[in-house]
This record gives structure tokens, sequence and C-alpha cells, in this order.
């Protein structure tokens, strides 16, 4: 049973998706958020047939929603044809029975649908292991619902054979369930210890590259990041018009017309009610996010929803404890929108930068905004320079910047900038040398 769970994939199904609006919500807000299910869904390969939104003023602690929507969405459902209902919501285990068992149809909260569209785009074994633990670990209280078939057996048995006729089946199930949840925790036990593996192969890597500035693209599913990444990087990422187009982490080295290289990481979108399950799971690739210099927030200037979108992403931020990282706001797709929208941009986020990743524009801002944030954190130096080190001079070209390298008899007199983060290291080659912090502006 549980396998059937995790290779049924929910493709081709027929879905009907459910909105709320509770008390507090705005019903634009809400309608927002079910076109994004709608996306979603639409990434997951499901049809979707229809959409309904109910106004409550708190959820139904049976259904989420009130019985009499129950009945509608029943009626929906036989006049459609539908197998799947989607909620824009997070159900808890019991609803998610109760509405299966009252709609006879497969239910799928926000969550479920978003894990689907995971385990569909996952491809590297790292991504394959996470989603797998979110899965299981996000199945485990709702287990029960798949033994349903085993209470109708119970209830058919007893009809049929005395008040004792359903025990054995039903404590044949409770057992099952007990051995299935067993399994669960066997398997996210051994996924785990598997993805730390994993994971300390990435840490020995992040160690090789420290020597770089890491620059970690960011921002909200679809903003546009994959095709940025690859145009100042010409590279190949997968780049389409989809909700979490890429799920693997992709960084590539990066340089500058000032000569300073730079490590450029492409990272998984977020998005509004992002599961915890997987943000847990992901927390070892997103530490990337965490331990990088800079952020470049890629946002979509078009999205009309685009001041939501950047508050979700601060708030994930905050969850992966990176919020205090420096970070620069690029609003992409500005080749979209018009000067009004420009001139309002850029009076709301007076520091961001407009751009598009399609044509180029606003491309030399961005590369001199990456210059000026490295240009903060290196230093001038005037090196007297010995012939013996001179293996030193060719670590400052390779890593940093030479104005003026004056060749005299004893010694090669240096005027140079280098990152900060590379003064130790040249300490240590400078045996016969010596250097001084210049007074020169950067």
């Amino acid at each position: 049973m549980i396998g059937d769970v995790y290779e049924n994939s929910l493709a081709g199904h027929q879905a009907v998706l459910v909105g709320v609006k509770l008390k507090n919500d705005i019903m634009e807000e809400v309608k927002e958020s079910v076109e994004e299910l709608r996306q979603l869904a639409e990434t997951a390969s499901l049809l979707i047939l229809c959409d309904s939104i109910q106004a409550l003023t708190k959820p139904n602690p049976t259904f989420f929603i009130g019985q009499g929507k129950v009945g509608e969405l029943k009626n929906l459902i036989g006049e459609m044809g539908a197998d799947s209902i989607i909620f824009d919501v997070n159900l808890s285990p019991a609803q998610t029975r109760n509405l299966e068992k009252e709609l006879d149809v497969i239910v799928i909260d926000r969550t479920g649908l978003i894990l689907e569209i995971f385990a569909q785009r996952a491809k590297t074994t790292e991504a394959k292991l996470q989603v797998d633990i979110a899965r299981h670990q996000y199945a485990m209280p709702r287990l029960t619902r798949m033994w349903t078939h085993l209470s109708r057996q119970a209830t058919g048995g007893s009809v049929g054979a005395g008040k004792g006729g359903g025990g054995p089946v039903r404590g044949a199930g409770e057992t099952q369930l007990q051995m299935d949840r067993k399994l669960l925790r066997q398997r996210i036990s051994k996924k785990s210890r598997a993805l730390n593996s994993i994971e300390k192969h990435r840490q020995q890597q992040r160690k090789h590259r420290s020597e770089m500035l890491n620059v970690s693209l960011v921002g909200y599913t679809n903003a546009g990041k994959s095709t940025l990444f690859n145009r100042l990087t010409k590279s190949g990422v997968l780049a389409e018009d989809k909700l979490f187009a890429t799920l693997d982490p992709t960084t590539r080295i990066f340089k500058l017309p000032s000569n300073h290289k730079l490590l450029l990481s492409d990272t998984v979108g977020f998005i509004n009610k992002l599961p915890h399950e997987l943000v847990a799971s992901f927390k070892a690739t997103l530490v990337e996010v965490a331990e990088a210099d800079l952020l470049l927030h890629v946002a979509d200037a078009s999205h009309p929803n685009l001041d939501k979108h950047i508050q979700v992403v601060n708030e994930v931020l905050t969850e992966l404890e990176a919020n205090d990282v420096p970070m620069t706001l690029l609003f992409n797709k500005c080749d979209l929108i018009d000067n009004s929208r420009r001139r309002f941009l850029k009076t709301e986020y007076p520091q961001s930068i407009l751009a598009s990743a399609l044509n180029g524009q606003g491309f030399n801002k961005l590369l001199n905004s990456f210059s000026n944030h490295l240009a903060k954190q290196d230093v001038r130096l005037q090196i007297d320079l010995s012939y013996q080190d001179q293996k030193a001079l060719d670590f400052v070209y390779k890593n940093g910047q030479v104005f003026d390298a004056n060749y005299q008899p004893q010694s090669i007199v240096v005027d140079a900038r280098l990152p900060n983060r590379h003064i130790k290291k040249l300490t240590k080659m400078l045996c016969h040398s010596t250097y001084n912090r210049s007074s020169k502006t950067n």
C-alpha cells in the first residue's frame, strides 16, 4: 500500500479546485491564491474542470468546509466526472479522511499538491531523497486513510457473521497500520542517513570554494531566476514558464569585468504556504542561501501580487536564518511593464535594480552592484614583494586587481586591491616580503 502512494502520479486526473475565504481574509487575495493553485495543478499535469470558493467564519473541524458545501461538491463531482478535489488550504488528516469518505474521490490539500510537483520534478539523487523524506513525513499521520477498505470489509463481515464477525479483519488492519508506520520511520531514517552523506560531500565542496564570494539567487517561483542565471553564466539550466521548473541548486563561476570571480548559485523557488516538510528536507541544500555573501532577490516586476511575493520570500529567508545576509532586490521581466510601473517600483524600492533576463536590460547596473559590493570588502595594498615570494604576485593577479607593479632591483612594489578574505592566505605566502594597507580609495 505504501508503495502505491508514491508510485501513482496525479498526472491526468480531473480535478475541482476549492478555495476558502475565512473571516479576516481578503477575497481578492483568496482568488489570487486559487489561481496560483490552478497553476500548481497544471504544473502537476492535472486537468482542472472548475473552481469554487466558500466563505466561512471559521473552519469546520470535520470537513474544513461546511456540510452544505460538501453536498454541493458531491453533486458537482457527479455532473463533471471529477476524480479529485484539490483544496487551497492545509487539511488535517481527519478532515482529509472524512472528505474522501463523503465524496468518494481523491482529496488533496495544497501541501500534498506541492509535494506531488516536487516528486515529479526531482531529478538528482539528492533532490529525490529530500522529496521522499518530506512525503513520508507528510504521509505518517495520514496512513489510516489508506486502510479504509479494511474497515469497510469489517463492517460488511459483521452483517453476515454476527457481532464478532468484523473483529479479526479490523485487527489485521490495525496491525498493518502499525507495520506501515514502522516501515515509514525506517525509510525516513535510511534516506536521512543517505542525505547526510551527500551533505557532508557538499560541505567539502563549499570549503574548497570558500575563497570566492558566493552570490545566491532567491525568489518566488517562476520569477525568472534560472533565465537570469543562464544569461549571466552562459549555462543551460532548465528554465520554463512553470512553477518549480528546477529543484536542484546549481553553482557556476562567474567573472566580472573588474576581474573579480564569484560563485553564482541558482536555488529552488519559494511559494506561499511552502510546506514545512519541504523547508526542513531542503534545508541542507538551502544552506547555500544562509551561507552566501550576498543574496540577489529576483522578483517578477509584472506580477500583480508582487508585494505578497516579496513578503513570502522574506519570511522563508527568516525561517532559513538567512535574513541577515546582505541582499540586492532585482525586479526581473521589466520588458513587460510600462513606464508608470517602473517609476512606481523605483519610488517604492529606491535601492532596487530593474532588469530583464530576456533581453539583458539593466545588466550593466547589476554587474556594477556586484562589483561595488565586492569592493566594499576589498583591501587596497602596497606590497614590497621579494622576488623569493614572486608566486604571491600571481595569487594577487588571480584573485584581485593589480593597479601597478614596479620592478626594482631588490623587490617589486605592487599597488593592488584584494578581497579581505584572501588577506590571511596572502600573508602566509609573503615569507620575505611586507605589505601595508593603503590609504588610497578602492
